[in-house]
């Protein structure tokens, strides 16, 4: 009996992870559509707004686990960011040579990180605000906090949840070739899902995850790219 209602458990977390995870992203096109013709001429206004709605949307659902959580990084948040500042640093190397490698065998970045430095260059305010503040904040309850549930061993979570960010950053490559991009965005997929599992606090996670994009604008401004 209780393996019948363990199972059971395990199925109907699975079924909602899923469906909190389409929904985030049906809610957000159906936003799109509404908001079109302000898209247009707000481009920049509107796509903020639209990440704002989302991000309360997320809230909404993790209120409790969030509260709880900024609660506890608040008390710990030097413990925690210390206990992750190792992993955090070989990933960020190991993405940083792959990206490097496969960059210099395809002779091209991946689309997604083009898109991000027109964004960059063009909307330098907009592009801090959502790749440095609200990205962090969704995609780490996202892939993160919405499927920890499912997984009782660290690295398969890792693992798996890292693979899954990796991908989903690769929707807009325009070859077969580009796939190869997976390798770099899953290590820092891994790296923040070990982060995240490790010290068993969401906001840990999202500060690296701001740290590893706001370093990112940082980098294309000394470069001069914008």
């Amino acid at each position: 009996m209780n393996i019948k209602l363990k199972n059971k458990n395990i199925f109907f977390n699975i079924i909602k992870d899923i469906v909190i995870f389409i929904s985030f992203f049906l809610i957000m096109q159906i936003l799109v559509i509404l908001f079109k013709s302000y898209l247009n001429k707000h481009n920049s206004l509107f796509s903020i707004i639209i990440y704002l709605i989302m991000c309360l949307y997320l809230f909404l659902i993790y209120k409790k686990n969030l509260i709880n959580d900024l609660k506890d990084f608040k008390k710990n948040y030097k413990k925690y960011i210390s206990k992750s500042f190792k992993i955090f640093i070989i990933c960020l190397f190991l993405m940083y040579i792959s990206n490097i490698i496969i960059t210099q065998f395809t002779g091209d970045i991946a689309t997604n990180e083009s898109l991000n430095r027109e964004l960059v260059k063009y909307k330098l305010l907009y592009s801090v605000i959502e790749m440095c503040f609200l990205a962090p904040f969704y995609e780490e309850i996202l892939f993160r906090l919405n499927f920890k549930n499912l997984f009782k061993n660290k690295i398969i979570f890792s693992i798996i949840t890292g693979l899954f960010f990796g991908s989903m950053h690769l929707l807009v490559a325009k070859s077969s070739i580009e796939l190869l991009h997976i390798i770099p965005y899953s290590i820092m997929g891994f790296a923040l899902s070990y982060i995240f599992y490790d010290t068993d606090n969401i906001f840990t996670s999202i500060t690296y995850h701001f740290f590893n994009n706001f370093g990112s604008i940082l980098l294309l401004m000394l470069a001069g790219s914008i």
